[in-house]
């Protein structure tokens, strides 16, 4: 009985140690993919605050985005944009505020910001 008991927290521990080192190793490679993804857009290092990274396991299991990525401008420190990683690549999903809820015009006019390289530190 004590065989069995070890050899499944054996396994249950590789599994854990896999799963982890899983979240580790690609949630660095796509925070570098970010970084260079911003960079072709015309942004450099400097001019972002924070690339936060998020990972859900049932996110994948339901079919949605596995890796959701969060992007905040040292210009804009109250403005977040979101990305996510799929199909091995970096897309823009939305924009949204730690402050206060943004209505369309604020959420286009970020966007135009955005696309227009208007968010670099000057």
């Amino acid at each position: 009985m004590k065989k069995k008991l070890k050899i499944s927290l054996g396994i249950i521990l590789v599994l854990a140690l896999a799963i982890v080192s899983y979240k580790l190793i690609a949630s660095n490679s796509i925070k570098d993919k970010t970084y260079s993804h911003l960079e072709t857009i015309g942004y450099t290092q400097n001019d972002i605050d924070n690339v936060e990274i998020k990972h859900s396991f049932l996110n994948k299991l339901l079919g949605y985005n596995e890796w959701r990525i969060f992007v905040e401008f040292e210009s804009e420190p109250d403005i977040i944009f979101a990305f996510t990683y799929r199909d091995k690549q970096i897309i823009r999903q939305g924009i949204t505020s730690k402050v206060t809820q943004l209505d369309i015009a604020e959420i286009e006019e970020y966007d135009s910001k955005f696309d227009n390289g208007e968010l670099k530190n000057n």
